[in-house]
């Protein structure tokens, strides 16, 4: 079956096209046969050998982790699913490899797709969405009423992140470029501030809860706006040897699992109208490496889907 590895970090030009075989579900496994894969921000990060985990690759290795398509095959002991489901999910905390064909996974950390939900949308909302769930409510406990800060509104964690927040009665406020401030209000954000022209410690005070996707001096700066003892969680990689600078607030580092749950979940908000997937740029597989270049920008409204059937 077809497959993108990469031999050696590096940039686009690593991922390659190869022909490797398919897997054998094992027991409590299913085989799927993928029509999607998302790409992420952190395949990047893995790609170029930054990301965490990177000591721990061998080549050749292929990038990914969330996912769409069609159960071909079950093992043993499986019996809620049957070959010809559509699922979706996310490979376990430390696994990579949906840039190809077909996967194993657990069949007890994937969800059933419903009919009305695009492969390519849920691929586009498996990894976002598991990460701002336990982000925004789970860690976060965001509360109806109280005014949150996400620090990067327009991509794929961000846009989910917005509206979760707005459905859950929160005061949202966010920082994009402004070609996506229309985009990010029309989500449900109450105010959006340009990071190019504004600077976001001096126009917010007294915000509750922080969640922050970008990371580094962003970060630092994000302790500025926080109330007394308010909340900040965060994804993105912080200044090397950052401590925080205030001792009144609570800063988390989410730990995103892998659960159908929380992919229940998604479909719930999903099929309720609360959550719309995301702007979706699809490329065909071979292209990853293009896929890749569009990541590296930082500037990708929404999410990269790789089209695989």
């Amino acid at each position: 079956m077809k497959a993108i590895e990469i031999n050696s970090f590096g940039g686009p030009e690593v991922l390659q096209v190869t022909e490797i075989p398919e897997p054998t579900p094992k027991s409590g496994e299913v085989l799927v046969s993928l029509h999607t894969a998302s790409v992420n921000p952190a395949d990047s990060k893995v790609r170029q050998g930054t990301g965490a985990g990177a000591a721990n690759v061998t080549f050749p290795y292929i990038i990914g982790r969330d996912f769409s398509g069609v159960i071909k095959a079950c093992g043993e002991d499986v019996i809620e699913f049957k070959p010809g489901d559509a699922v979706f999910g996310v490979l376990p905390v430390g696994v990579e490899g949906t840039y190809l064909e077909a996967l194993t996974i657990e069949a007890s950390v994937i969800a059933p797709k419903p009919e009305t939900m695009s492969h390519a949308e849920a691929a586009a909302l498996a990894l976002s969405g598991l990460t701002s769930l336990v982000a925004i409510e789970d860690t976060l406990e965001l509360q109806a009423g109280e005014r949150i800060l996400i620090q990067g509104g327009a991509g794929g964690v961000g846009n989910f992140a917005v509206q979760l927040a707005h459905h859950l009665g929160a005061e949202v406020i966010t920082t994009a470029s402004p070609a996506n401030h229309d985009y990010l209000r029309d989500l449900g954000a109450n105010q959006v501030i340009d990071y190019n022209t504004q600077d976001f410690t001096e126009v917010l005070s007294d915000i509750d809860v922080v969640f922050d996707l970008i990371g580094g001096e962003v970060h630092q700066r994000s302790f500025e706006v926080l109330k007394p003892n308010g909340r900040l969680a965060y994804i993105a990689p912080l200044l090397k040897n950052a401590e925080p600078p205030r001792d009144d607030i609570t800063v988390m580092r989410p730990k995103v699992g892998r659960d159908r749950p929380h992919l229940l979940r998604i479909i719930d908000l999903y099929e309720t109208g609360a959550i719309i997937a995301p702007d979706i740029q699809t490329l065909p597989l071979e292209e990853a490496g293009k896929a890749h270049d569009l990541v590296d920008t930082h500037h990708v409204r929404g999410k990269i889907v790789l089209q695989i059937k």
